[in-house]
């Protein structure tokens, strides 16, 4: 006899061979078998949309933009009569555009700072530790008897120790 569980199980997990007959196959790496079915779904709708036009902050935006942009082409500064009549777009582009003579100076100083960066870089390149003393004979400095030394005539190399990196 079949237990309910087996049953359920059974109803619930179809054989492969009812699926092939279905013309449905089953993959290796599927574990089960999901069908295209349609998500459930409620008999009333209760989500609530905003009502969507041209209220929106956008085109507020949009519009003062535009006002904006009017009244900046028309407030713009009166020409001098020698001076030829530009568009508007020539006019601020030849604002925005720096002097020759300007970008030279700002060339020199930058090329002033470079020269000095460059002086102290081989300054600090070509430094070298002072060269050390190297003794020939290192044993030599506990060799000699550190009492009954006549003063002056011999420092005192007691507390000496030789850097065994450098002999």
């Amino acid at each position: 006899m079949v237990t309910p569980a087996r049953l359920s199980r059974a109803l619930a997990w179809p054989s492969s061979a009812a699926l092939r007959t279905q013309g449905v196959s089953r993959s290796l790496h599927m574990s089960r078998v999901v069908r295209a079915a349609p998500a459930p779904t409620s008999a009333e709708q209760t989500a609530q949309y905003p009502s969507e036009g041209f209220n929106s902050s956008l085109w507020k935006y949009a519009l003062l933009a535009l006002v904006g942009g009017i009244v900046a082409v028309r407030v713009r500064p009166a020409k001098k009569e020698g001076e030829e009549k530009k568009p508007y777009l020539t006019e601020l582009i030849e604002s925005l555009y720096v002097p020759v003579e300007k970008v030279q100076e700002e060339n020199r100083k930058h090329l002033d700072w470079s020269m000095k960066k460059a002086e102290s870089q081989l300054l600090f390149q070509d430094a070298q530790k002072p060269p050390a003393h190297r003794f020939k004979f290192p044993a030599a400095l506990d060799q000699y008897p550190q009492r009954s030394i006549p003063i002056g005539s011999q420092l005192d190399a007691s507390d000496i120790q030789p850097n065994k990196e450098r002999v």
